[in-house]
C-alpha cells in the first residue's frame, strides 16, 4: 500500500487530555443511558458513533459523494465501528483489520487485493421526537413503550488496497478473510467492472482475476454484489493505471523486456547491510553489458519507485520524456541510442542510513566492473537522496584504495545540504500523536472494548515513523523532537554528524571523474509566487472531510521525500461528518520568530435535531520559528507540487492555498561552499547560472551544472532542456545551458568597458565562464564598429551619439544578450528644460528670481554652456561664462527685455571636445507678478502628447475670469489654420491632446468672456 512518508501533514489522529475524554464519557453517558438497547437490533446506532466521514453517502447506491478510496473504507469501518452499543454485532478492531489488509498485501505483492464492507445499522427517525416514539428530559433520551424509534440503513463499500498500479496486465482478488459485514443474507455472485471496456464480469471469492488494459490513466472499478432475497449493493472506486504495453515497446527504447536482476548486498555498516535489487538492461539487442550508465533511485519508503518507474514515466524521475520536438524522441531513447547500458539501483530499505545504502551501491559498482566487456567507464547518476548515496559510495571507494572506474558522476536534484518539508507540516503529525484518547461515545455502560482514536488513522504512526527514519533525520534541514505539548524544535544529532562527515569526505576525484549537477531550481532564483510566513494551508470550517484532507492532501504532501509521489484520484469532498477541526498551517518567515502553526480538534453534532454534542479532543497547541531559519517553503529550488498529483474538489481551494513548496533549494542541490559557508538569505534568491557561477568563497564545486530558466520545476524533473543538457554530457561535449537573459534585473553578469568613446575601446564581460562564447555587435556600426570576438570598438565617421554594444552568449538556451549603452564623441543634448520659483512651470519669471534650466544627455562627464537667442531673428543676447556639469538643474539669472520668447542654446565639452551650439529650445518670458488676474499657464512646452492648460494658482476670482465659465482655445498652426477647437469649464486643470499633430511653432489662444491670451507652443515628436 502506498503510504509514505509524513502522511500527514495534515490530519490524522484524534487525540485528548483526560479532563476532555471525562467531560465527553459524561456527556454520551448523559443522553444515551436510559435508551433500551435490545431495541437496536442490528448493534449499530449511527447516532451513538462518531461519523469519521459521510457513512450515509455509501448506501449500496452509486453517486459522485460514494467513491471510496483505501483512507475511505478506514474511515468507513471506524465510523461503523463506533456506533456498536451492544453484542448484537460483533466487529474487529480496526487496528487488527489494517494492520490485517497490509500482511496480506505484503504477502501478495503480484496481486491487487480488495477490501469489502456490508453492514446494516440504525438511526432515529427524522420525526422520532415529534411522534411520540422517545422523549427527552434535560437532554436525556428515554424509549416510549411499545414503539421503534429506530429506521434500518445499509452502509457498504469495496476497495483495492493498491491505488496505484504499473504495467498491462493485472490479477485481482477479493479474500472471504477481507469481507466484514453483519448482514445475515447469504451472497449469490459478486460482479466487477475493471474500467477496462469489458463491462460487469463475475469473480469468485479467493480467486484471482486477471485483467488486461490497453490504455492508462484514471479508471474506475465499479463493483456489484447480489443477495439471497433479491438484494444488490453497488460500491465504486478508483484506481491510477501507469500504462506499459504488453509487447516490448518502440525499437531502441530501454522499456524492460529484455532485463536481468541481480541481489546484491552491501558490507556492513554499524552492524547491518543493506540489501538492494538490481535490473539491467542493455542496449540493443547484444546483451552486452559493455557501457554501464548506473542509476540510484531516491527516497522511496514503499518501494513505489522501481525501474520501470525510470524508463516509463514521463512524469517525475522518469526519462520517457521528449527530447526532440520535431521527431518525438525520448531521453530514454537517445540514452539507449548513444549506446548506455542501463544498472537501476533499488532499494530494498529505501528509509535506511546513507551511509549503509552507500555500501550496497560500492558493492554494484564493484559488481559492474568485474562483469562488464572492455574497458568502458562507468557512468553514476544519483536521483535526489541517491545523489547523496552514490557521491559517498563512489568517495568511499577512493579512501579505502579501491577503484570506482567512473567517469562521470551526476547529481539529479540532490539535497547535498539538506531537504526542505515545511516545518508547520512537521509540527502537525507531531502534534496530533502526540496525544492519546479513546474514543468517548463507547461508553462502558454499554460494555464496549474501547477504541484509541488512531485507529481512526492507521497512517498516522507510519507518518512519524518515516519522519524519524534514519535517511530522513539525515536529509531534513529544519526537524522538531517530541509529540503532543512536548513538541518542540531540535537541533538532530544523527544529522549533524552526517553532514560533519559527508562534507570532509569531498567529492570522488579518481582519474579525472567528472563531477555534475542537474538543480530542477531556478537560475534565477526565482522564488515561488507566495510570500515568507505566508498562510500555506488552513482548515477553519465547522465542516471538513478529515479522511480526505489527511490521506489525499497531507499524505501526498509528506511524500515528497521520495522520487516519485503518489497519484490520488479525483472525489468529491464530503462535509457530513461529526470530526471537526481548525489548522493553521504558515510558511517559514525570514529569520523572525513567527507564529507557524496553530491546531485543535473537536466533536460536533445533533442527536434527534435538537440535543448538542460539541467537545475539544486536542488541546490547540502553538509552535512558532525560530529566529535562525530561512524562509525556505518558498525559495527557489526543485519543488513539490500537490496539483500535480492531487485533483481537488473546489471546497478544498480554501484549505490548501498554497500548493506548492520548495523541497530541495538550489544552494543545496549544487552544494554551495561545499558546505563551508552559512547559507543566508541572499544566497536563496541569487541568480545561480552557469554563464555567471557564483565566485568563491561561495562557489559551485561540480565541473558543470544545469538550473531551469526562470522558474524553480519539479523535483527530479526531467525534460527537454536538461535532457538535452544531460545528453551533451553522456556523449562527452559539454555545453552550457543558459537563459539568464531572461533573469531581468537578478543578472549578475554585466558588460565592462569605456563609458565614452572617442577613438576606440575594449569590452569584455565579467563574472562569465570561462567556456562561454561570446558575440560581440554594436546598434550602429556605422557610427562604432566592433569585432564580433575580441570586443575591440572603434569610432566611425565622425559620429556623435549613444550607441548600444551587445554581448551575444550562445548557450543551449539559445543567445542570451547582454547590452551596455556608450557614448560616442562630443556630447548632445536631448531636452532642455525650464522652470520658475512662482509655480515651477515651464517658463521664466521676468520679474523674479529662481530661474533655471536642466538639460537632459546621456553623455556622461559633461561640461555645459549656455545662451540665450532672441526668437524669430537669432541674435545673441547672453551667453553665460560659467560652464555647468551634469543634468541636474542649473541657476539662469539673465533676463532679457522686453518680455516675450527666446531660443535657449548649449553646447558640451569632454574627452572627445566641444560640440556646436545644439539646437535650441523656446522658452516664454512672462511678467510673474501680473498671474493674479486671469492668466493661464501652459505645459509642457515643448510636448509630445499633451498640452495643459491651468488657471494660475495664486489668482483671485474677479470679473475677468468668473469661476465656472465657459473657456474656448483654439491651437493655430504655422499657416493660421485652427486645428483644434475645445471648450470646457474651467474647474482646474484641462489638457488637449496633441499626438497626432505634427512637429513645430503652434500658437494657442485662451478665450475668455472678457480677455484673450496666446501662447507660442513648440510640439516635437
Amino acid at each position: 500500500m502506498r503510504k509514505t512518508i509524513l502522511f500527514l501533514l495534515f490530519l490524522g489522529v484524534f487525540i485528548n487530555t483526560y479532563a476532555q475524554t471525562t467531560n465527553y464519557y459524561n456527556r454520551m453517558e448523559h443522553v444515551f443511558g436510559a435508551i433500551d438497547k435490545s431495541k437496536v437490533n442490528t448493534g449499530l446506532l449511527k447516532e451513538f458513533g462518531v461519523k469519521f466521514n459521510n457513512i450515509e453517502a455509501f448506501n449500496g447506491v452509486l453517486t459522485d459523494s460514494s467513491w471510496v478510496s483505501l483512507s475511505e473504507w478506514e474511515a468507513f469501518y471506524n465510523s461503523v465501528y463506533s456506533m456498536r452499543i451492544g453484542s448484537a454485532t460483533t466487529m474487529t478492531v480496526p487496528s487488527s483489520v489494517f494492520s490485517h489488509f497490509s500482511t496480506q498485501q505484503d504477502a501478495n505483492p503480484g496481486v491487487i487485493l480488495l477490501a469489502a464492507g456490508h453492514f446494516n445499522y440504525q438511526q432515529y427517525k427524522a420525526n422520532a421526537y415529534t411522534n411520540g416514539d422517545v422523549t427527552v428530559t434535560n437532554e436525556k433520551i428515554y424509549d416510549v413503550a411499545g414503539r421503534n424509534p429506530y429506521e434500518i440503513k445499509t452502509s457498504f463499500a469495496v476497495a483495492p488496497l493498491q491505488n496505484e498500479i504499473q504495467g498491462n496486465t493485472f490479477a485481482f482478488r477479493l479474500q472471504s478473510n477481507m469481507v466484514y459485514k453483519n448482514i445475515t443474507n447469504s451472497l449469490s455472485s459478486i460482479q466487477i467492472d475493471f474500467g477496462n471496456g469489458q463491462g460487469y464480469q463475475t469473480v469468485s471469492l479467493n480467486s484471482n482475476k486477471n485483467v488486461t488494459y490497453t490504455s492508462g490513466g484514471e479508471k474506475e472499478l465499479k463493483f456489484k454484489f447480489s443477495y439471497s432475497g433479491g438484494i444488490t449493493r453497488y460500491s465504486h472506486s478508483k484506481i491510477w493505471l501507469d500504462y506499459i504495453p504488453p509487447s516490448s515497446s518502440p525499437n531502441g527504447r530501454f522499456n524492460g523486456s529484455g532485463a536481468s536482476t541481480q541481489v546484491i548486498t552491501g558490507n556492513a555498516w554499524q552492524g547491518a547491510s543493506a540489501i538492494g535489487d538490481i535490473t539491467i538492461e542493455t542496449s540493443g539487442t547484444d546483451g552486452v553489458l559493455d557501457k554501464p550508465f548506473i542509476v540510484v533511485e531516491g527516497f522511496d519508503p514503499n518501494n513505489d519507485f522501481d525501474y520501470l518507474s525510470f524508463v516509463n514515466n514521463d512524469d517525475i524521475g522518469g526519462i520517457n520524456v521528449s527530447v526532440d520536438n520535431s521527431t518525438g524522441q525520448t531521453l530514454n531513447e537517445a540514452i539507449e541510442a548513444n549506446g548506455y547500458d542501463l544498472v537501476f539501483v533499488n532499494f530494498r530499505n529505501g528509509t535506511d542510513y546513507i551511509q549503509r545504502n552507500a555500501y550496497m551501491v560500492e558493492k554494484v559498482i564493484e559488481w559492474v566492473n568485474n562483469n562488464k566487456t572492455g574497458n568502458e567507464k562507468n557512468v553514476v547518476m544519483g536521483m535526489s537522496m541517491g545523489g547523496l548515496v552514490a557521491r559517498y559510495a563512489l568517495r568511499h571507494m577512493e579512501q579505502t584504495s579501491r577503484l570506482h572506474k567512473t567517469k562521470l558522476y551526476i547529481s539529479h536534484d540532490t539535497p547535498h545540504q539538506g531537504a526542505n518539508v515545511p516545518l508547520a507540516f512537521q509540527a502537525f503529525i507531531r502534534h496530533l500523536i502526540g496525544e492519546s484518547i479513546s474514543i468517548p461515545v463507547f461508553y462502558s455502560l454499554f460494555n464496549i472494548n474501547v477504541v484509541d482514536l488512531d485507529n481512526a488513522f492507521p497512517d498516522l504512526q507510519q507518518g512519524l515513523d518515516l519522519l524519524e527514519t534514519p535517511a530522513a533525520q539525515q536529509m531534513l534541514i529544519y526537524q522538531l523532537s517530541g509529540v503532543g505539548a512536548s513538541l518542540t524544535h531540535t537541533t538532530n544529532a544523527l544529522r549533524t554528524n552526517f553532514l560533519n562527515e559527508y562534507k570532509n569526505m569531498g567529492y570522488p576525484s579518481q582519474d579525472g571523474i567528472r563531477n555534475i549537477s542537474i538543480s530542477n531550481g531556478s537560475e534565477c532564483g526565482t522564488p515561488l509566487d507566495f510570500a515568507p510566513n505566508a498562510t500555506i494551508a488552513q482548515i477553519n470550517e465547522t465542516v471538513v472531510d478529515l479522511p480526505f484532507f489527511v490521506h489525499n492532501v497531507v499524505f501526498s504532501i509528506i511524500n515528497s521525500l521520495s522520487v516519485n509521489p503518489i497519484k490520488t484520484m479525483t472525489s468529491a469532498l464530503s462535509t457530513n461528518t461529526d470530526v471537526k477541526a481548525l489548522f493553521v498551517m504558515k510558511a517559514l518567515p525570514n529569520q523572525q520568530v513567527k507564529e507557524i502553526y496553530k491546531g485543535k480538534i473537536f466533536i460536533k453534532k445533533k442527536v434527534l435535531g435538537f440535543i448538542n454534542i460539541e467537545e475539544q479532543l486536542i488541546n490547540q497547541k502553538t509552535l512558532n520559528s525560530t529566529s535562525s531559519m530561512l524562509p525556505l517553503d518558498n525559495s527557489n529550488g526543485g519543488i513539490y507540487n500537490i496539483d500535480k498529483f492531487v485533483t481537488l474538489p473546489p471546497e478544498m481551494s480554501g484549505y490548501i492555498l498554497e500548493p506548492r513548496f520548495n523541497f530541495v533549494p538550489t544552494y543545496s542541490s549544487l552544494d554551495i561552499s561545499s558546505g563551508n559557508q552559512t547559507i543566508s538569505y541572499t544566497d536563496l534568491t541569487r541568480s545561480y547560472s552557469p554563464l555567471s557561477p557564483p565566485p568563491a568563497p561561495k562557489s559551485v564545486p561540480f565541473d558543470n551544472f544545469f538550473t531551469n530558466p526562470q522558474i524553480s520545476e519539479d523535483h527530479t524533473q526531467f525534460t527537454l532542456n536538461n535532457g538535452n543538457w544531460l545528453l551533451d554530457e553522456l556523449e562527452g561535449t559539454p555545453s552550457l545551458f543558459s537563459c539568464l537573459g531572461t533573469c531581468g534585473s537578478s543578472n549578475p553578469i554585466t558588460v565592462s568597458g569605456p563609458n565614452t568613446i572617442c577613438s576606440s575601446g575594449t569590452f569584455s564581460l565579467n563574472n562569465v565562464s570561462n567556456s562561454a562564447v561570446i558575440i560581440w555587435s554594436s546598434s550602429n556600426s556605422s557610427g562604432l564598429s566592433i569585432n564580433s570576438s575580441s570586443g575591440v570598438a572603434t569610432r566611425k565617421n565622425n559620429f556623435d551619439g549613444e550607441i548600444t554594444v551587445t554581448a551575444k552568449i550562445n548557450s543551449n538556451c539559445g543567445l542570451v544578450n547582454l547590452t551596455r549603452k556608450v557614448w560616442v564623441g562630443r556630447p548632445k543634448a536631448s531636452f532642455i528644460g525650464f522652470t520658475n520659483s512662482v509655480d515651477g512651470f515651464s517658463y521664466f519669471c521676468s520679474n523674479a528670481s529662481g530661474n533655471s534650466f536642466e538639460v537632459e544627455s546621456s553623455a556622461p562627464g559633461v561640461t555645459w554652456n549656455a545662451r540665450l537667442l532672441n526668437w524669430p531673428n537669432l541674435t545673441v543676447k547672453y551667453t553665460s561664462s560659467t560652464p555647468y556639469s551634469g543634468n541636474g538643474p542649473h541657476a539662469w539669472t539673465y533676463v532679457p527685455s522686453p518680455i516675450g520668447y527666446y531660443v535657449f542654446e548649449v553646447r558640451g565639452t569632454n574627452a572627445c571636445g566641444t560640440s556646436s551650439w545644439l539646437p535650441g529650445y523656446e522658452v516664454e518670458y512672462l511678467d510673474c507678478g501680473q498671474f493674479n488676474e486671469g492668466l493661464f499657464s501652459v505645459y509642457p512646452n515643448p510636448t509630445s502628447y499633451e498640452l495643459n492648460i491651468e488657471r494660475f494658482g495664486k489668482q483671485s476670482k474677479s470679473s475677468i475670469l468668473n469661476s465656472n465659465e465657459n473657456i474656448k482655445v483654439e491651437l493655430i498652426n504655422n499657416v493660421g489654420k485652427v486645428v483644434i477647437t475645445k471648450e470646457f469649464i474651467d474647474n482646474g486643470n484641462n489638457s488637449i491632446d496633441v499626438s497626432s499633430l505634427s512637429g513645430g511653432l503652434y500658437l494657442l489662444k485662451v478665450y475668455t468672456i472678457n480677455n484673450v491670451e496666446t501662447h507660442r507652443i513648440r510640439i516635437d515628436h
